[in-house]
């Protein structure tokens, strides 16, 4: 009997300790998670602003002081739960629409991004009709047949170019 009691304490003690395990386990899984989720919105976020001190280059791929700040004001934002477009906005009023890598799509910024592709669309434009007018000027032109002068003064100097 008394065996049955050890038994059944040690399967209590067992299930007990099974039961912390999965219990931790699944909050290591869901704190992984969320920290993967953290860390790809952090990239994403500095990867959008431009770095004050250094030419052309990202927050996130700059090491300068001052980007090192931002990233740090980055992640301080997040955690008090501050969405994307506050964080944006947040940098934005500081220090203007330039610390954004790319122009926001919106008034006179939206000028920058069609301008390059209706370049592109007139420029093919031109080159196709401009090719079309070539091709018809050229296959309407017929060849203007000699005059009898210009014969006789291609005989003579095809002659005098076979003697030499």
């Amino acid at each position: 009997m008394q065996h049955r009691q050890i038994f059944a304490a040690d399967f209590r003690t067992l299930c007990g300790l099974f039961a912390l395990i999965i219990l931790c386990s699944t909050f290591t899984v869901t704190f992984a998670a969320e920290s993967e989720e953290f860390e790809a919105r952090f990239r994403k976020l500095s990867n959008e602003l431009r770095c004050p001190t250094c030419q052309g280059v990202s927050v996130k791929d700059s090491e300068a002081g001052f980007s090192n700040s931002i990233k740090d004001k980055i992640r301080e934002l997040m955690k008090h739960k501050k969405s994307d477009k506050e964080i944006r906005e947040y940098f934005i009023e500081r220090y203007g629409e330039w610390i954004l890598r790319a122009p926001p799509k919106q008034g006179f910024n939206l000028v920058l991004w069609i301008l390059p592709g209706a370049g592109i669309v007139i420029g093919l434009l031109w080159v196709v009709f401009r090719s079309k007018s070539w091709v018809t000027n050229s296959q309407h032109e017929e060849l203007a047949q000699l005059t009898p002068e210009e014969e006789q003064k291609l005989k003579e100097d095809l002659g005098r170019f076979e003697e030499s």
